[in-house]
């Protein structure tokens, strides 16, 4: 803690390069794969190096149905990269003619070619979603159950506001260099990349126009529950039906299937886009989203193509090196395989003092924000017992239940995956088709840990998981700088500690707040429902106000970032207190080399370093 700190500053003069000046100084910019550099980044690059280690140093596996042979078989698959090399663009242009073909490569017929059909396939085929995107989540009426989510899929650049940009801005630049760039090693002549770029580029305008923003996204009053049949008629330029049952074929998919959409309105403007929208262009887009996703697999000179963007987009100015990058895929498509082999990679003992310490912070975080709820006048009755039973009622979840590490359950989960030795790009393909197989039988067999098994498997952080009203504790963060059971206590909840109250205030407030102790999406004419927009309206307004007012970001920023914040703020106010209830149990005591720091210091400081950044590169 003290080399991170700059001890010539005063702390109220400028906390943060009192806490952190030593670390900045020494961090300057990110490692030259990164953007950034903080303690997401130090722990998730961790986490991967010993993930690497784990695979391997795996005992070479004989039976092919194992977990540890498909596991080392693709990691070894993704590093042979003779063999991608030398497969240069043959496997993605072997999909293209497989569609139909591409508009711009002069490999298409406008008379035979079928964008239903071509939907059909890419959603069903190749894990890819042009316009939209279908998942399998929770009910939020009966979260025990699943439903199918249609919502929109996201665009090339990171934010619909990008499209706005001035045309010669660096991210609109980059984007259409890309775009040129990656047909053109794909065959396209200079002149019909050219085009191909602009064009697409304002067809892709077009999407970003009608795509909602991602505060009107995560707000579930918003969303609406409709059949295939009504879905038929509010979009009827696009077939669901024959995408879902395409998708779902074991879940007896129908007219009376039922679809969730965070936003209606915008399945029914795409429709409406298709049918205004040229076949070329139209494949233009289509066939450029498949390459988008597949164009990292491929060689050398498609992944600089990549590569190059993402140094203009974020100043990252290396790739990844290539074994993070395997280890990466890996984690795309055997996450849950991997996280249990840490869990049991993990010494009992580690384990189980950790998951001991972990319940007790819980538990007294528990207290603190229960005591806070009670305490606030200004709470209406009805919102606060809501808010009472959430709390009262929440549960932990740290690491994985024994069921699930055991090796016939893990064995079944990846049954049907396969995994092909030295193909790296058909495992690619293998490991969509596996994911789709997950979601079906996720909509088919819901399970209870069908909930939170993903949070369990890649979070990197203690998570609130609103359909099963739990907070979800990754065993794999549980280990030092960040964690060790015998850290002093202002260490314990100034770090894990605040993590652990952003998941119960996360429980408390919009949106989640919107669900039930049971994990049921509470009805709209439910009183709590108004009260708990208007109980977080004026500390969210002033946030907004402040964030703005203090120069530093844009006010659509600060509309996206106020209740984050807030959260937050109040995350930290009810991990201190607890932290001040658990101590108040314990002598009073200093630690070595710091005996002028009391605990409440210790806590800000490494609540502080935990959020300690290297400025982003220009």
């Amino acid at each position: 803690m003290l080399p991170k700190m700059n001890g010539s500053v005063a702390p109220c003069d400028d906390f943060w390069n009192y806490a952190c000046g030593g670390w900045l100084k020494d961090h300057v910019l990110p490692p030259a794969a990164r953007s950034k550099w903080n303690q997401d980044e130090e722990i998730a690059f961790r986490n991967r190096e010993a993930i690497r280690s784990l695979v391997t140093t795996l005992p070479h596996p004989t039976r092919d149905s194992s977990i540890e042979w498909k596991m080392t078989r693709l990691y070894e698959s993704c590093m042979a990269l003779d063999t991608i090399e030398s497969d240069k663009y043959t496997p993605l242009r072997k999909i293209i003619n497989q569609m139909g073909g591409w508009h711009v490569l002069r490999e298409f017929s406008i008379h035979s070619w079928d964008y239903r059909q071509a939907l059909q396939h890419l959603h069903a085929l190749y894990g890819v979603s042009p316009f939209f995107k279908v998942t399998v989540v929770p009910d939020p009426r009966d979260p025990i159950k699943s439903i199918i989510q249609v919502s929109p899929a996201g665009l090339g650049l990171p934010d619909r506001s990008y499209y706005y940009r001035p045309s010669d801005s660096l991210a609109l630049t980059a984007y259409k260099h890309h775009l040129r760039d990656a047909v053109s090693n794909l065959g396209a002549t200079t002149t019909a990349a050219d085009r191909f770029s602009d064009e697409t580029f304002h067809f892709e305008k077009r999407i970003a126009e009608i795509t909602p923003s991602l505060v009107d996204l995560q707000d579930p009053t918003h969303a609406t529950i409709v059949t295939v049949q009504k879905l038929k008629i509010l979009a009827p330029s696009i077939p669901f039906h024959d995408i879902l049952l395409a998708m779902f074929p074991k879940a007896n998919i129908g007219d009376t299937t039922e679809v969730l959409m965070p936003s209606e309105t915008y399945i029914t403007k795409v429709s409406s886009v298709l049918s205004t929208t040229d076949r070329e262009s139209l494949n233009n887009y289509m066939m450029w989203v498949l390459a988008m996703h597949y164009l990292p697999y491929l060689s050398q000179e498609f992944r600089d193509t990549v590569n190059y963007f993402r140094k203009e987009m974020t100043g990252a100015n290396e790739p990844l090196q290539r074994w993070e990058m395997c280890i990466e895929t890996l984690q795309r498509f055997m996450a849950f395989a991997l996280a249990t082999m840490q869990d049991q990679a993990m010494a009992e003992t580690d384990r189980n003092a950790a998951i001991n310490v972990v319940n007790e912070m819980f538990d007294s975080t528990r207290n603190q924000v229960r005591k806070r709820v009670e305490r606030a006048e200004w709470i209406p009755p009805e919102l606060r017992a809501l808010q009472l039973e959430k709390i009262d009622t929440l549960d932990l979840q740290v690491g994985f239940s024994s069921r699930l590490l055991s090796k016939e359950y893990r064995e079944r989960y990846y049954s049907k995956l396969f995994v092909q030795k030295n193909d790296f790009f058909q495992n690619i393909q293998y490991g969509v088709e596996f994911l789709r197989e997950i979601q079906q039988e996720r909509l088919a067999s819901p399970s209870e840990e069908h909930r939170w098994i993903d949070a369990l498997s890649v979070g990197s952080s203690p998570t609130y998981v609103t359909s099963a009203n739990k907070v979800i504790v990754p065993l794999h963060i549980l280990i030092p700088p960040v964690f060790h059971p015998e850290y002093p206590l202002s260490v314990l909840y100034g770090g894990v500690g605040v993590q652990l109250a952003t998941a119960f205030v996360s429980a408390v407030l919009p949106w989640n707040v919107l669900y039930g102790a049971d994990g049921k999406l509470l009805p709209s004419d439910h009183v709590t429902v108004n009260q708990s927009a208007l109980a977080s309206q004026a500390p969210i307004k002033f946030l907004i106000k402040d964030l703005v007012k203090s120069g530093h970001i844009s006010e659509s920023v600060a509309n996206r970032t106020a209740l984050a914040t807030m959260k937050q703020i109040a995350a930290i106010r009810q991990a201190y207190l607890a932290m001040v209830a658990a101590l108040a149990e314990l002598p009073h005591t200093h630690q070595p080399a710091m005996e002028k720091f009391e605990s409440d210091a210790v806590f800000f400081l490494t609540q502080a370093q935990g959020n300690k950044m290297t400025p982003m590169k220009p």
